[in-house]
């Protein structure tokens, strides 16, 4: 556990999962991780929070200041892209809708 510039804590965290438990398939994946954003106008204060703290950006050619920007681009492969699906990339890596 780690605590951001803004005092958010942090958590890294690495689980091995086999046999039965083990996510196969992206709908394995949907049903145990979520990665979405909340409707502003239904939650106004949260949704203000979320896009304050915990939203990566600018950076790049958008602010060349950034600490993850090197040499005018972005260096941590962020921000992600939105996608309405979830998959899984040609290394095994999930990539959440």
């Amino acid at each position: 556990m780690e605590f951001q510039k803004r005092g958010v804590p942090h958590a890294h965290i690495l689980l091995w999962l086999n046999g039965e438990n083990k996510l196969q398939t992206t709908r394995d994946i949907d049903r145990v991780i979520s990665a979405k954003l909340l409707d502003a106008n239904i939650y106004p204060k949260i949704s203000k929070v979320v896009s304050s703290y915990m939203i990566h950006g600018p950076c790049g050619l958008a602010r060349f200041k950034s600490p993850c920007t090197k040499e005018g681009r972005r260096s941590k492969f962020y921000p992600k892209k939105f996608t309405s699906t979830t998959t899984i990339d040609e290394d095994g890596y999930s990539c959440y809708k």
